[in-house]
């Protein structure tokens, strides 16, 4: 439920954001930065947390692939890691999401090139890569191709998922560029 909560709250408008209590309330975080490629959105906002500046850059993407009644969505968020050495990234899925082994993947030239088996990401549970699995991700990404998804949704419905990776070289160029200009990354 939480995750549909973070989804509606991304597709509201730029306005729309978390409290610093996290309430889903109007927020007071600041677009610094927001540049599109393709389908994905390299963004930075600040805000004042506690009488000091609070920044973050992300690259995401949201994909709502089926409307209401029957919402279903899944998302990708790239963030810094907290050591600021890399990034992590991060798959949305809905509990009750249900992928075959090799089913969550990355294509080229018609060759799967990078897959997960893990059980949160087969599970719609939790599914994010970090440090050396992150940074494997993150290389294959670069170099082209398409995530390629074929699934079970919440719903019990098949859903087949393509999205394209051929402008992601061109989002971590913009990414890195302005979260090392932040102090977000090394």
């Amino acid at each position: 439920m939480s995750k549909i909560i973070l989804i509606l709250t991304l597709l509201a408008t730029p306005l729309l954001a978390q409290d610093l209590e996290g309430n889903d309330t109007p927020g007071n975080w600041r677009v610094t930065h927001h540049e599109i490629h393709d389908i994905w959105n390299v963004l930075c906002d600040e805000r004042e947390e506690q009488g000091a500046l609070k920044q973050r850059c992300y690259i995401r993407y949201v994909d709502v692939f089926s409307p209401r009644p029957k919402f279903a969505a899944q998302f990708l968020f790239v963030t810094p890691s907290a050591d600021k050495a890399s990034a992590e990234v991060d798959f949305g899925m809905e509990a009750g999401t249900l992928f075959l082994p090799g089913a969550f993947r990355i294509e080229r030239d018609g060759t799967n090139v990078w897959q997960s088996n893990w059980p949160g990401c087969l599970t719609g549970l939790d599914c994010t890569f970090t440090g050396d699995s992150g940074a494997a991700l993150l290389r294959e990404m670069r170099a082209g191709g398409a995530f390629r998804f074929t699934f079970r949704d919440r719903h019990g419905q098949p859903q087949d998922l393509i999205w394209p990776l051929d402008a992601f070289g061109a989002a971590w160029d913009d990414f890195a560029t302005v979260a090392e200009a932040r102090d977000l990354m090394n």
